[in-house]
């Protein structure tokens, strides 16, 4: 039978031991950027981890999901969100925004300024002053930088900010923050891994948008009729398309949409969890 001494030996071994597996597991995945589709039900909530492991949320879904997500995909002493995006202003986007603000330190928050007369909205605002983020108005032209990883934001633009400062968009998903995510490793030269992250634009914006292929297609409005068409899946290319969905009422993603996709590889939410696809900037797998 142990004495006290050997046990007390014994527990922090086994401690040691287990924190030494998660180092290593953890050490494997650095050198790689991690693009977390999180099944956060019928809404949109992305977890990027960057190559020097560093977090950026893209959106929260509704309820509190994404913070599930969070966890499981972060380290666990990792408190800390380097950037956090909110597309736009509508509850299957920013309501799990709310319990990250709670549980995690925010550095740094991109939305497009466009607000609604939500009581959400009211308490992410409230939630977003008190954490004292640095606040970044995102708007066309810009690029947010974060290691090796580079958003070009291509929507929102200064004149159309403008005028919804007098008129409010008639369509809140109008105003969404549409940014194309790039990777690559080699700081210019060779070909780059890239995203299109477009929350719920409509399709007649983003046609406009879309100036290069990239793998990554993150299907816009959930797999609506409104927010892809074949101009977009033309231009774009994808090897992916990825529909953050899940349980719904409105019949996403619409058979016509699934139709335009025929030939590319179709990931979804509802059907199979949370989406991780990584890459070390010149290949990519889903995991």
């Amino acid at each position: 039978m142990l004495d006290q001494k050997s046990k007390l030996t014994l527990i922090f071994a086994i401690i040691f031991a287990v924190l030494g597996v998660l180092f290593i597991v953890e050490s494997q995945k650095v050198g790689k950027l991690r693009l977390i589709f999180c099944d956060v039900g019928q809404g949109d909530g992305i977890l990027i981890v960057t190559p020097g492991g560093k977090q950026i949320v893209v959106d929260g879904g509704p309820g509190t999901k994404i913070v599930d997500c969070l966890g499981a995909k972060m380290p666990f002493w990792d408190r800390t969100v380097e950037m956090m995006i909110v597309t736009h202003a509508q509850q299957d986007h920013m309501e799990g925004q709310i319990e990250i603000f709670k549980r995690y330190k925010v550095e740094r928050v991109v939305w497009s300024g466009v607000e609604n007369t939500t009581a959400l909205f009211s308490v992410w605002q409230k939630l977003l002053e008190a954490e004292k983020s640095e606040v970044h108005l995102g708007r066309s032209g810009d690029k947010l930088k974060l290691d090796k990883i580079v958003f070009d934001v291509l929507w929102p633009t200064t004149e159309m900010l403008n005028v919804w400062k007098i008129v409010p968009p008639v369509d809140i998903n109008d105003s969404s923050v549409v940014a194309r995510l790039e990777y690559n490793p080699d700081t210019g030269s060779g070909k780059a891994i890239c995203a299109y992250l477009t929350g719920d634009l409509p399709k007649e914006i983003l046609e406009g948008l879309i100036n290069k292929p990239c793998q990554i297609l993150k299907i816009s409005h959930h797999g609506s009729k409104t927010g892809t068409s074949q101009e977009i899946v033309d231009l774009v290319k994808p090897e992916v398309a990825v529909i953050q969905v899940g349980k719904n009422r409105f019949g996403h993603p619409t058979q016509e949409v699934l139709d335009l996709l025929e030939g590319v590889e179709i990931l979804r939410n509802d059907k199979d969890g949370t989406i991780e696809i990584e890459t070390d900037g010149k290949s990519f797998r889903v995991n």
